[in-house]
């Protein structure tokens, strides 16, 4: 089903690209209150979460710069695809807008936002801003669209330390994780920081990891805890633990395809309208983490903290050796950011 919706959104967005061509001419005599460019925008979240509304904050700006010529349209919980679906499918022009993660990202390219998906590289919320809304965050930004992606980072947005929750039992050491079976992305770097801490990774579609979890298909999973609230899995896996292993950004990325088809003018439209969001998700963010908390703690979630904490960081030597080499001076450069 979803290579069929692919396939039919890439004609679709061949479609709406050609009604944008036409639409600069149209725009002067309806004083471009309809819109002639209509962009997809995909998150595997569903509606209501910190992200998504975000998202929505997003097209707002982006209708108002461009006074309605340009609209988004956001598809939330998976409809376009899981993340490497969909970034195959962006580097095909099928779909136009995808929030995306460094952690699924690292297996599209050697792109220096990979090192942002690293375990415990990030020392918490305020050195993550640091980087990311300073220069060297533009400048890992714009490498991802150097790197030979074929996809254009548009800005960052933070979704929240990722932590492991469990079906049957609180984890609060190492040794309570080991050989549990734990959904990750399909990402060689999650699939390879799971193994590292001693449980076994198995990869799931999100859009399928609720019943995977109420049914014993894996013991667990791991997400930022708005993400964890937001989709209902503490129905189901009630222990959380604050490990945050990965800190890893949300990026905004756009098909380089179509980003080659829009004026300059629109590009930065929607690269102002990004600057704009990174400042709304950057306040969301923290009022979401502390809802969520006092929700699931409502909803008598067993929340735990690590009596080891550095034995965790301590197992990730072989996956910065794996996934790290290659960036050692952005490692060096974001670990000296205060």
């Amino acid at each position: 089903m979803k290579k069929v919706l692919l396939m039919l959104m890439a004609l679709l967005v061949a479609g709406s690209m050609l009604f944008a061509q036409g639409g600069k001419e149209e725009s002067a005599s309806n004083g471009g209150s309809k819109p002639q460019i209509v962009l997809r925008y995909g998150d595997v979240n569903p509606l209501g979460h910190v992200l998504l509304d975000s998202a929505q904050y997003f097209a707002q700006q982006v209708s108002e710069m461009s006074n309605g010529r340009i609209k988004i349209e956001i598809y939330p919980s998976g409809q376009l695809g899981d993340d490497n679906e969909v970034y195959q499918a962006m580097q095909m022009g099928a779909v136009d807008l995808y929030r995306g993660n460094a952690s699924s990202m690292s297996d599209f390219g050697k792109m220096q936002v990979t090192a942002l998906a690293l375990p415990y590289i990030f020392r918490d919320r305020d050195h993550f801003w640091s980087v990311c809304s300073g220069d060297l965050g533009k400048e890992i930004l714009a490498d991802i669209q150097a790197s030979g992606s074929r996809m254009v980072g548009l800005f960052y947005m933070d979704e929240g330390a990722r932590n492991f929750f469990t079906t049957d039992a609180p984890v609060t050491k190492l040794a309570d994780l080991k050989n549990l079976k734990i959904r990750v992305q399909n990402s060689q770097l999650m699939l390879d920081t799971v193994s590292a801490l001693g449980a076994n990774p198995t990869p799931i579609d999100y859009a399928e990891l609720y019943t995977a979890l109420q049914t014993g298909v894996v013991d667990g999973a791991e997400n930022p805890p708005a993400s964890y609230f937001s989709n209902k899995f503490y129905e189901v896996a009630p222990y959380y633990v604050l490990d945050g292993h990965t800190y890893s950004p949300s990026v905004v990325l756009m098909s380089e395809i179509v980003w080659n088809r829009l004026s300059s003018e629109d590009q930065q439209i929607l690269v102002k309208a990004g600057q704009l969001t990174e400042e709304f998700n950057r306040k969301a963010i923290e009022a979401a983490d502390q809802k969520a908390y006092d929700n699931l703690r409502k909803a008598g979630v067993q929340i735990t903290t690590l009596s080891d904490p550095e034995k965790w960081s301590d197992c990730m030597a072989p996956v910065y050796a794996k996934h790290g080499s290659a960036y050692i001076e952005t490692i060096n450069k974001v670990k000296a950011v205060k």
